[in-house]
């Protein structure tokens, strides 16, 4: 087919379609599409000088056929919207000094991310791998880094924290809606210090949100190092490591910058939750949220966290809320109806491997309200229902004998905790060295004791000799 016909063809199909698609197009006549079969030639040039300039880091050149081409042959390459695109406004954007010029190069890097998104199915079509086809919350996710990257020093970007927040919310949004889990671990790194610089801001006003953004990062990111456990047990070690290194270090960032902040400071979360309940009482979902941040914060043990317990139960039973009227009764000292209510948790569970999952937050609440020998117990239930969760289990036991002041048991299951679960073989190793260190101290300190206790033994015995 000649260059013109299918130039017409792709033409009119984006002038009744609203977005041309060029699967098995050529790049020429990719060009010829939009730019006219008299400029190929041209439009040819200017990819390889493109090209070259992303190559040899020319990047001012690399921007004129880029410019060139964005206006001329929007579609000849995909790479003019990803890759090394994004990189060269970056670089040309964090070089240059003259305000204006800068503001240029911040404005057409918006511009082509806002024109990918809206180009979205078209640039698709030109893939050959499916692997290569963008989602819109993809390009959003990166949108969001550049901007956040970018804007604080373009003079004129018009940056604020509340955009960049929401261009992460959105994106982290787009992307969960489609089926999501794979949302990048960069991104729900960066989604959470954006958030954490804005509940630095204002943190009486922005405490509970702070605090939901933290429990939705974590959780994602956990949900993906749960995937890298799957591959590995499937034997895709190479899957399982890709995943760790994409999320095991924003997961320790997260939690490492969430404890930094001193957002879970109980008596504040308390008294936010103790102003929302009238708003929340007939909100289950509100109530369930409540509860879980609550109980992630350390106010388990709050009355009003058992507030939100009994309104979440009465309204809809869950095993969210029957863990929390299970933690009343045992403060309260019921022991028999605690363990209703534990069980009642376990019985609304859907299938074993979600029981499973509930057995260790049974264990964790037991653990922070020192039932440490029945949390046991659960733990081993929860490997028994669902066995894939064996490292979090033996890793909450390892929590519960380190309150229990037993380090050395504490230490054994660290390593089994390693040993059944590659997401847990790192933290599990640095909290291994760390009881050790204890351990040896504790042994210091018992030997200076006892050489303590024998010195004044010694000299109690010769007083005593001269005082007869």
């Amino acid at each position: 087919m000649k260059i013109r016909t299918i130039a017409f063809a792709c033409m009119a199909a984006f002038a009744t379609s609203g977005m041309a698609q060029f699967e098995g197009a050529t790049i020429d006549e990719r060009i010829a599409a939009t730019a006219g079969e008299d400029s190929v030639v041209v439009g040819r040039g200017h990819i390889t000088s493109f090209q070259m300039g992303i190559d040899s880091k020319n990047w001012q050149d690399a921007h004129i056929s880029w410019k060139w081409l964005m206006k001329n042959a929007p579609f000849a390459i995909s790479g003019l919207y990803k890759g090394h695109a994004p990189f060269m406004l970056y670089q040309l954007i964090i070089a240059e000094q003259d305000p204006t010029k800068k503001l240029e190069y911040f404005n057409d890097l918006m511009y082509m991310f806002d024109q990918r998104a809206a180009r979205l199915d078209t640039l698709n079509s030109m893939e050959k791998r499916e692997s290569l086809k963008s989602t819109l919350g993809d390009v959003l996710a990166i949108k969001a880094d550049y901007y956040n990257w970018t804007a604080p020093s373009t003079q004129g970007s018009n940056y604020t924290l509340n955009t960049s927040y929401k261009n992460y919310s959105d994106a982290i949004r787009m992307i969960n809606e489609k089926g999501g889990r794979d949302v990048e671990g960069s991104v729900l790194q960066n989604f959470f210090l954006t958030s954490d610089a804005m509940y630095k801001s204002a943190p009486n006003a922005l405490r509970e949100q702070y605090l939901q953004d933290y429990l939705d990062s974590k959780e994602a990111c956990e949900t993906m190092l749960q995937l890298a456990k799957e591959a590995q047990a499937a034997g895709d070690d190479a899957k399982a490591q890709k995943l760790l290194q994409k999320y095991e270090g924003p997961l320790a960032l997260i939690e490492q910058t969430f404890a930094n902040s001193g957002a879970a400071d109980r008596e504040q979360i308390v008294a936010i939750y103790t102003k929302k309940f009238e708003q929340y009482k007939t909100d289950i979902s509100k109530l369930n949220s409540s509860i879980n941040l609550m109980a992630q914060n350390g106010c388990d043990g709050d009355s009003i966290y058992f507030v939100y317990a009994k309104a979440a139960y009465d309204l809809e039973p869950t095993f969210t809320a029957s863990i929390g009227l299970a933690q009343k009764a045992q403060k309260d000292g019921n022991a028999a109806e605690a363990l209703s209510y534990y069980e009642k948790a376990i019985e609304l569970a859907k299938d074993d491997a979600t029981r499973g999952k509930i057995c260790i937050k049974v264990a964790q609440a037991l653990i922070s309200s020192g039932g440490f020998t029945k949390a046991e117990e659960y733990i081993q239930k929860a490997i028994a229902f669902n066995p894939s969760v064996t490292g979090a289990a033996y890793w909450q036991m390892a929590m519960s004998l380190i309150k229990a002041h037993d380090l050395k048991g504490a230490v054994t299951y660290c390593d089994m905790a390693g040993e059944a679960d590659i997401t847990y073989a790192n933290r599990a190793a640095d909290m291994k060295k760390r009881l050790n260190e204890a351990i040896a101290q504790q042994a210091t300190n018992a030997r200076m004791q006892a050489e303590y206790n024998e010195y004044m033994r010694k000299k109690k015995a010769e007083e005593d000799f001269w005082n007869q």
